[in-house]
């Protein structure tokens, strides 16, 4: 009987030990994580902004190549972020709300709007959060667009759980790439009973080349770009509408 009291002090003891030792270690490398994770977003709203580090060009990444990819110094990624971008919080009404209705974004009474200005203080670009749902889960992004809200600079998505080699995919240049220069006219027809941006099977240019209104899907992954679509459509009516809104904020 003692022998086994004794046995589950000891693993009671083994225990406290080991529970204390990894909340010190998830104590002293928390600060190390989220400026990891700062780095990693600084890096997507990099990107988006259509913004690379000194001596490098978009094209020398491959098809299949991610955000991560990019050669950027941490350092860099900090100086780029701070002399290019600001952000600017904005309050949203709940007229402005209801466009949201088919939305995932959880917005309360401000959005944050990041702005790209030129040395003389011109705005050149939009930025902001966007969220839909894919096959498996949430699918969040960062997405800019031109000042005068007509074409999309750029895409990011900074959290996707969809399946590798097929939804996960979307994170590759090769599909993000067809954001380049989308054109935004669409929401701009009131008229119009289609989306402002489509999706087709396959394009000969891409928006860069030729700017148009739709984006080239991925095959086998249906739920994935529909659901990249749909967030698209829903959140861009959104944040254009809260940047018509408020022309003192945002002057071009």
């Amino acid at each position: 009987m003692k022998k086994s009291i004794v046995t589950v002090i000891f693993m009671i003891i083994i225990t406290i030990v080991f529970i204390s030792a990894l909340a010190s270690i998830n104590e002293i490398t928390r600060e190390q994580i989220t400026q990891n994770m700062n780095i990693e977003r600084s890096k997507s709203i990099l990107y988006s902004f259509n913004i690379f580090p000194d001596n490098f060009d978009e094209s020398m990444l491959k098809l299949t190549s991610t955000t991560s990819d990019i050669t950027w110094q941490q350092d860099e990624v900090l100086e780029k972020i701070e002399s290019n971008i600001e952000v600017v919080t904005i309050a949203v009404t709940e007229e402005q709300k209801s466009l949201l209705k088919e939305s995932f974004l959880a917005i309360d009474d401000s959005v944050k709007i990041y702005v790209k200005k030129s040395a003389d203080g011109t705005h050149l670009a939009y930025g902001f959060g966007m969220k839909g749902k894919g096959l498996w889960g949430t699918i969040t992004a960062f997405g800019v667009i031109s000042s005068d809200l007509t074409k999309m600079i750029g895409i990011d998505f900074t959290e996707q759980v969809e399946t590798p080699g097929l939804g996960a995919r979307i994170l590759e240049e090769e599909y993000k790439y067809f954001f380049r220069n989308l054109d935004l006219n669409g929401f701009f027809k009131e008229e119009s009973q289609m989306d402002p941006v489509i999706m087709v099977k396959q394009k000969t240019d891409t928006n860069v080349e030729k700017s148009t209104n739709s984006v080239q899907a991925i095959t086998g992954a249906t739920q994935t770009v529909n659901g990249v679509l749909k967030m698209i459509n829903t959140d861009l009516r959104f944040y254009i509408d809260i940047i018509q809104s408020n022309p003192a904020q945002f002057r071009t």
